[in-house]
């Protein structure tokens, strides 16, 4: 199968941009999701040390380009980036680097096997994959960011995107309607069973019981 790795929209590259203030609220101490919302991602801590794993989402193929397409891999590499800030205990997190691509792919078939590819059945022969590919550093305490955005100031993560694990865990959520009967608790310590987080903004996402 051949494969092409065209550069991705900018949009994309700019994974600062996405819900930048909101991702900044401070939190408190978080309990452990035992579970993750999203299937069909691979994960590994790239830095034991230093807390730095990399998360990648691949989506599936289909035939025209989607702009929702590539942003929800890149927002689910981000959603399970917060999953696995919270299930060791960090509050926060920061991007370091965003390597999402759109892949054009082009069928392993006779058929579309042309070296002019003006000659290639677009609708037949081209397909588009999306890869949400994240690499995130997990912080305990928040770090000093520009005014009015979530971009670190200065220090070791100066120019990154820092976000709150739970801010972050409940828009996406959210946004693609992936509450499953989730287990929450508030700062009193009184827990709740809902599928509806924004019952819930100001309690913490305690587990995920994968029931449908």
């Amino acid at each position: 199968m051949k494969r092409k790795k065209p550069e991705m929209n900018n949009y994309l590259k700019k994974i600062m941009t996405i819900v930048p203030v909101l991702m900044i609220i401070a939190c408190s101490t978080t309990g452990d999701q035992s579970q993750s919302v999203i299937d069909g991602f691979s994960e590994n801590l790239v830095n034991e040390v230093a807390n730095h794993y990399r998360v990648v989402y691949e989506g599936s193929q289909w035939i025209n380009k989607s702009d929702a397409e590539a942003q929800r891999v890149v927002d689910y590499s981000l959603l399970r980036s917060a999953e696995l800030s919270l299930e060791n205990d960090f509050p926060f997190f920061v991007i370091l680097s965003n390597d999402s691509e759109n892949r054009e792919i082009i069928r392993d078939d006779p058929a579309c096997n042309f070296k002019n590819k003006k000659s290639i059945n677009q609708r037949k022969c081209v397909r588009y994959k999306s890869i949400g590919d994240l690499t995130s550093g997990f912080l305990k305490d928040p770090l000093e960011v520009e005014t009015g955005t979530n971009i670190i100031k200065d220090g070791d993560y100066e120019g990154k995107a820092l976000f709150s694990s739970v801010s972050v865990y409940k828009v996406i959520t959210r946004k693609y309607n992936l509450n499953r009967n989730l287990l929450f608790e508030n700062e009193m310590g009184q827990q709740t069973m809902t599928n509806n987080a924004s019952e819930v903004l100001d309690w913490i996402p305690i587990v995920n019981p994968n029931s449908q």
